[in-house]
């Protein structure tokens, strides 16, 4: 069965998420987080990403993408 890779932007387009959506039984899931000015790239688990996520949409700071992910 396929799936379906999709992005979209977050922080004004700072941010791009990467996932893949649900198909069948398998759940939706984030795949990475990069940051588009520098090209920096972070991956985990799905839990860690979705957690990355809503850090990211709740805070407005200016913080580094390697700082947030810790």
């Amino acid at each position: 069965m396929a799936q379906l890779v999709v992005s979209w932007f977050i922080c004004d387009g700072r941010f791009r998420v990467h996932a893949i959506n649900a198909v069948g039984r398998q759940s939706a899931r984030i795949i990475e987080i990069e940051e588009v000015d520098s090209g920096e790239r972070v991956h985990g688990t799905a839990r860690r990403l979705e957690h990355l996520l809503h850090s990211l949409r709740d805070s407005s700071i200016s913080m580094p993408l390697t700082r947030l992910a810790r």
